[in-house]
This record gives structure tokens, sequence and C-alpha cells, in this order.
């Protein structure tokens, strides 16, 4: 093998007496590319989670006008705390170190499981386990990115259900969250039957201020849905989760991005692709994989620079999100411009949280004429007559089951495109005009999170108790089926169909697509005498 080196650029090249590269060399190429792209970037980016630990110190130094000799300690301290941490980081967990307890969720990525640490320390977290093969074969490793990274970022919040630490092995990614004792607000929802106005206020003015910290985060929930996105703490307060729909418009969480990656290769060293039976029989699934890879970084310019210039996409496109979900027969939650495939913006969340406390006037036998309803919403949205509801709750439901130009939350969309800016997928100050709303009017959005919620946890024997999991999760569980079971899907990726190399390349795939992906939440770090906690402890109830 010939490698040639032009103008800064490395090539490779064979010999005629030499084998051309596989595709296994060229997935296990992409992966290392993908890594040191999506690492130097998060390592340089300026709201990286250490530059923002760091400046924490810097603005309680100021705070608390420390002298020198003060300020020289707490620096001390916090680089002694940030060694530990970052050596705390480079431990890699395994499944081995968890004891797992017993299931209490499942869905199409894989399963939940309570569990607690082997050695008993630590208390117990809710376990979640996603299959790489399957997720793979389905394209979803930027949304697989996107759900970890934007649980990093959540670090500290106060509504987002905390990440402890995330790890990998050769089939699984895992997610070691907090375990929220009180289960998701499905199970309160049946077992209560109606909210009365009152805490139906309370809970969604809770969920707007959920929804709102993913959008300061710079992201889209797009999968808003009570049976999976809310739990409820121990103290009875609501906390968002299941971002595995979730997109932030970078790079890194674009699909494409990876496809680029790999095809870009495939079509520079021009390494024969066979694909599965169908693929040999149609012939062109190989022509549409090469025109896909149409964007190269042009000669002279920095990859990242190039990348965070033009990478970020400025309005969301690709169709996601649960269609329909159960509460009292199917329902849909997806905002009409996702249905119509539309561009779309982080207002589809507000339109899924209307239809969450709004009789849905979408329900039909199946998928497609439920659509067509929420595609036509003006013909079909008729609140129900029995539920009594206020003037100030059916305006604000109304104002959010809408077309997105006049729903609840516009404001700052429509002060950007008027000053001929380019239109942003999310902004962080949407939620202010819904907090503004008439029928919030008595909410204190500042001490929201310290009042007494309507329903409390109680008769709990213990940390690990799921009184609040098990029943509502077995009466929607309808799979017998292992949660080890991988179910045989045809994979987008003509790649992993190749008939010669696939299984080669999903196996190489699943080792090396997710380098990065380990994390470890920061411990408790105070500064002198306790006057402050940072890290996860300093926003924290």
């Amino acid at each position: 093998m010939i490698v040639r080196k032009s103008r800064g650029r490395v090539g490779v090249s064979c010999s005629p007496t030499e084998p051309l590269l596989s595709l296994k060399d060229i997935e296990i190429a992409s992966n290392a590319k993908i890594y040191l792209e999506t690492y130097f970037d998060r390592i340089l980016a300026s709201q990286s989670p250490r530059s923002l630990r760091r400046r924490s110190v810097e603005r309680l130094i100021k705070e608390l006008s420390l002298g020198s000799t003060e300020a020289a300690t707490c620096w001390e301290e916090w680089r002694a705390k940030e060694t530990e941490y970052l050596r705390r980081c480079r431990t890699r967990l395994h499944i081995g170190d968890f004891d797992t307890l017993r299931i209490i969720g499942k869905g199409s990525f894989g399963c939940v499981k309570l569990a607690r640490m082997e050695n008993g320390k630590g208390g117990v977290f809710a376990l979640k386990i996603v299959q790489k093969g399957l997720q793979l074969k389905q394209g979803q490793e930027a949304h697989l990115r996107a759900e970890r990274d934007l649980l990093v970022a959540g670090e500290g919040s106060r509504w987002i259900v905390p990440l402890v630490a995330s790890f990998q092995d050769d089939e699984n990614l895992y997610l070691a969250m907090e375990y929220m004792i009180g289960g998701d607000f499905l199970g309160l929802l049946m077992e209560k039957g109606t909210l009365s106005e009152e805490m139906a206020r309370f809970y969604v003015a809770e969920m707007v201020l959920c929804i709102e910290e993913v959008h300061k985060l710079g992201f889209i929930h797009r999968d808003v849905k009570p049976e999976d996105n809310f739990c409820i703490t121990a103290s009875g307060h609501l906390k968002i989760c299941d971002f595995g729909l979730a997109f932030s418009g970078h790079w890194a969480h674009d699909g494409a991005y990876f496809e680029q990656q790999r095809w870009g290769l495939v079509k520079k060293t021009q390494v024969s692709v066979v694909g599965d039976t169908i693929d040999k029989r149609t012939g062109n699934a190989l022509a549409r994989a090469l025109s896909a890879t149409t964007a190269t970084v042009p000669h002279g310019e920095r990859v990242l620079s190039w990348r965070n210039k033009n990478g970020r996409r400025r309005m969301a496109r690709s169709i996601v999100g649960t269609y329909q979900y159960m509460v009292s027969g199917p329902k849909i939650a997806q905002a009409p411009e996702i249905v119509r495939e539309e561009a779309y913006d982080a207002r589809c969340d507000w339109w899924s949280l209307g239809i969450l406390f709004g009789y849905t006037p979408f329900y039909a036998e199946n998928r497609e004429e439920s659509k067509i309803k929420v595609s036509n919403w003006r013909d079909h949205l008729v609140l129900d007559p029995t539920t009594h509801l206020s003037k100030k709750m059916e305006t604000l439901i109304r104002s959010l089951i809408c077309e997105r130009e006049g729903r609840l939350g516009s404001i700052a969309y429509r002060i950007n495109d008027a000053s001929d800016c380019l239109p942003n997928y999310v902004y962080p100050n949407d939620a202010e005009e819904i907090r503004a709303h008439p029928f919030f009017a008595v909410v204190n959005w500042r001490t929201l999170h310290m009042q007494i919620p309507p329903f409390v946890p109680s008769g709990l024997l213990d940390e690990a108790d799921t009184k609040y999991f098990t029943e509502s999760f077995n009466s929607r569980s309808t799979s017998g089926e292992s949660s080890d079971a991988v179910p045989q899907v045809r994979a987008r990726d003509m790649l992993l169909r190749d008939s010669k190399c696939g299984e080669k390349i999903l196996e190489a795939r699943k080792r090396g697509a997710f380098l990065g992906y380990t994390y470890v939440r920061p411990g408790n770090v105070r500064v002198r005498k306790g006057l402050l906690a940072y890290y996860d402890s300093a926003r924290r109830n």
C-alpha cells in the first residue's frame, strides 16, 4: 500500500500487486475520523462542560470578592477536584458493575432496568440499555449521540432526569440515570382518571419548564408524550426524560454526516460494494449512496470550522416521533407541520403539550387516518364538552393546537423572521409567551419547584421500590419477548447489507461508532465553608 501526502492531505492508494482496501478497513478508518472530529469539536467548544465548570469558579470568586490568597486556595481546590473527576472518567464501567433488579420499562430501543452498583454504594439507578446492532441497522447513530449529549449538557438541571454515567460494551449502550421512584406521569393519569383544573395547571406548568429547559440547551425534544417523557421524583415534581429523538442541529447529530464520512471513503477508494439480493436486483442503490456524498471541505479550510459554519441545519425536516400513543385509545402527538413533512422547529413540542392535556379530536383506527385528521386539524378540533374546561384552559389548548405561525411561543420566531435573518429551529426564550398566558396567572414560576405537588409518592418500602412502575408498566406491556431479543431488520445502510462483509462491518461499527460515549457525572465540589455547591448538586432540589 502506498500512502501519499500532498498539500497537507493524506491519500491512500493501492499498488497493482496489492489487494484493494476492504470495506471493514474503510469502516474502521471512518470511525476513527468521526471520533477525532467529534472529540476535538467537543473539547474546543466554548461551552464545553469543563469550560463551564471553570467559569462557575470564576463567577464564585468574583461574587464573593475573594482576596488573592483565598482565590488561590479556591483554584487549588477546584484543580484537585477536577483532576480527581477526570481520573474517575477514565475508569471504565461495565454492566458487571451493576446488579440488575428488575425491568421497569421496554421500548424499541431495548429496555430500562432498575439496577444497583454491585458494591452496594451509590443507591439505585434506572439503567437504560440500548441494543447497538438494531439501532445501527435502523440508522439511529445520530439520535443516540444526541440523546447522550443532551443528558450531559443538562448536568445539574432541575427539570431533566440526571444522568449519572454512560458507558458501553460490544453489544449495548448504557445510560445510568437517577431512579425516579414516583413512576411515569401516565401512571398518575391512569390512577386519577381525570385531573382537576388546579392539578392540571400545576403539572402543565412543570411540563412547560421541562420543555423550556430542553429548548434552552438548544434541542427540540420531538417526541413529547406522557408515558415515557415525564417522570415523577420522590418529592412529586416532574422531570423530562427519553431524548432518543432529540435534535440540536449540530452536524454530529445529523445522520447525513455519518453517511458522508463512510461513503466518502468508499467513493475515494472505489472499493466494491455488493449489497444484498434486493440491491443486486434493483441495481441503483450504490449510485444513490455515492451521489449523497457531495459535501467536501474546501481546500485550505479547517475541518471543524467549516463544519460548524456550514453543517448546522436551521430547520428540522426528518419525520420522527410517535404518531400514536396510548392513554384511552390511539392519539397523535405530532404537529401538523411534521405530519405534512414540512420544515419544522421547536414549536412542534408545544403542539404536543396541547395534545397531552386536550381531549384529542384526532382519534382514528389507523395511523394514516390520524395523520389526515392532524393535517386538517381545523375540521376536527372539537374539544370534549363533558370535561367542563374553563375559558382560560380552553384558550390555552387552542393556542397550542394550531398552525405553528400562530402557536404560543412564536413571538421569538416572528421577531427573527421580521429581521430577515435565517430562521432558527429553537429559541431559548420561546416559553415566555406561554408563561404569560392567563391560565398561569396564579403560578409563581420562580418557586414552583419548591411547592408541594398535588401528588407525592407514599407507602414506599425502600429506595428500590417499584410500586409506581410495576402495575402501569405491566398493563401497557404487550410484548412477551425477551429484552435481549434483536429483531431481524433490513439495514438502511447498504454497507451493512453487503452480502460479503455486512456482518463484519456491523461488528466493527458496534465497536467503533460510539467512541467517546463514556461519561461520569462530576462529584460534589464544595468551596470554603460550604458557601456554594458546584456540579450536579449546584442546582438540584
